[in-house]
């Protein structure tokens, strides 16, 4: 029986949605595009990795420090700072052009303060305006919005650098219209109601929490690391590498945007809590072939076929992750203290992304390309470990506690 999915949605989800959007047209427009813009102005894959290490171990300090602001100020505050922040990070690739590469760790710094700000207030309005019997579908419409939203912007991106007459005027006029696209954001976000209630920063019992399902999640988070980011940009630096064109490299990034959008569509619509654990499976499973590919052969077909099985499994996977994430935090957390265990599940995340990111330089350091094939295969490899801690999460393992819970 088909099920009802036009009512028990929170009356500014539409609004999120929206945001959402904004904010993915425009990071799609350019963040395929920035580690390959500091290749290019280096000659380096180091320094992009430098760049992004430097995000890695900034993010999850100033996320603590924003979610402090939020619980104890305002929420919307943090959120539109993050918005702000995103314009400048842009506006410095702008000011900076061809000697960006020299500020790399610099930037680094800025990204990592702009994510901390931005992350902080979009994952609080995700977890409040996604409600306990409609989550899984509510996350299903943000990924599949999300997924759509970046459908074309790297196919657009690559052929403004690509036809531009000098790729250095090219990559300008996609900074700017990112920049452009960021205000877009910004004032949308005015439609977001402040809440002006004070309320105070309880981080303890997120970082050291006495319930097991909770432990496991955090354990989880440091298993994450790479899979959503990190794969991103080293591939888009390796296709570069291969073909030197960056209408390749955006045409790679929007076709698996295509594969996303069907997959997150699909997922949102027939995921239910109590099909999450064989979901989770097949995008384990999934991801693990498309390591293999890699490990196999590094070529153009393996890439585009890594790059596809990859888009299908981070719905497969992600869709119900964060719904059991959520779902997790709603039966452990006091009322109000949400923010406190979204900071606290990005210190793992961070500490797993910069071993990760270490592993990556000196695999390419001692190595070169195959060190690279290495890293890709054993990140995707890391999708096992996530799985096997999630499955022992209660609800997982017990999904009617759910059920129990509402209605209760």
């Amino acid at each position: 029986m088909a099920r009802d999915t036009t009512t028990s949605l929170h009356p500014k989800a539409g609004l999120v949605l929206s945001l959402n959007a904004l904010y993915n047209v425009a990071e799609a427009l350019c963040s395929v595009f920035v580690g390959v813009y500091f290749y290019v102005n280096s000659l380096d894959f180091r320094v992009v990795c430098l760049h992004y290490a430097t995000l890695y171990a900034v993010t999850p300090v100033v996320f603590l420090l924003a979610g402090w602001y939020a619980k104890t100020r305002d929420r919307v505050h943090v959120f539109r700072i993050g918005l702000v922040l995103h314009a400048a990070y842009y506006g410095a690739l702008l000011w900076l052009q061809e000697d960006s590469a020299d500020h790399a760790v610099a930037l680094g710094v800025l990204l990592g303060v702009t994510w901390g700000f931005f992350w902080a207030g979009n994952n609080t309005f995700t977890f409040d305006y996604s409600t306990l019997e409609r989550r899984d579908y509510f996350l299903g419409m943000l990924s599949t919005v999300s997924a759509v939203a970046r459908l074309a912007g790297p196919l657009i991106a690559g052929l403004i650098i690509g036809l531009a007459p000098h790729a250095e005027t090219g990559y300008r006029a996609v900074f700017t219209l990112a920049l452009l696209l960021y205000l877009a954001a910004i004032a949308a976000s005015m439609r977001i109601p402040h809440d002006g209630v004070r309320r105070p920063f309880h981080p303890r019992p997120a970082f050291f929490p006495p319930s097991g399902d909770w432990r496991l999640v955090m354990a989880a988070s440091a298993t994450l690391a790479g899979s959503f980011h990190i794969l991103q940009f080293v591939l888009a630096v390796i296709l570069f590498l291969r073909t030197g064109s960056e209408i390749s490299v955006g045409g790679f990034a929007s076709a698996q945007g295509l594969i996303g959008v069907a997959a997150a569509w699909l997922v949102g619509r027939t995921v239910t809590v109590h099909t999450r654990k064989p979901f989770m499976l097949a995008g384990t499973l999934v991801m693990v072939a498309a390591g293999c590919l890699v490990a196999w052969r590094l070529d153009l077909v393996t890439l585009v076929l890594f790059g596809f099985l990859r888009s299908v499994s981070e719905p497969l996977f992600g869709i119900p992750h964060t719904g059991i994430r959520f779902d997790v935090m709603s039966r452990t957390a006091a009322p109000g203290d949400r923010i406190e265990y979204l900071a606290a599940w990005e210190l793992p995340l961070a500490a797993g992304r910069l071993f990760t990111m270490t592993l990556v330089v000196l695999l390419y350091t001692f190595f070169g390309e195959t060190g690279l094939r290495a890293a890709i295969a054993l990140v995707s490899l890391y999708r096992v470990g996530t799985y096997l801690l999630l499955r022992r999460v209660s609800i997982v393992a017990r999904p009617e506690l759910l059920e129990e819970r509402a209605r209760g």
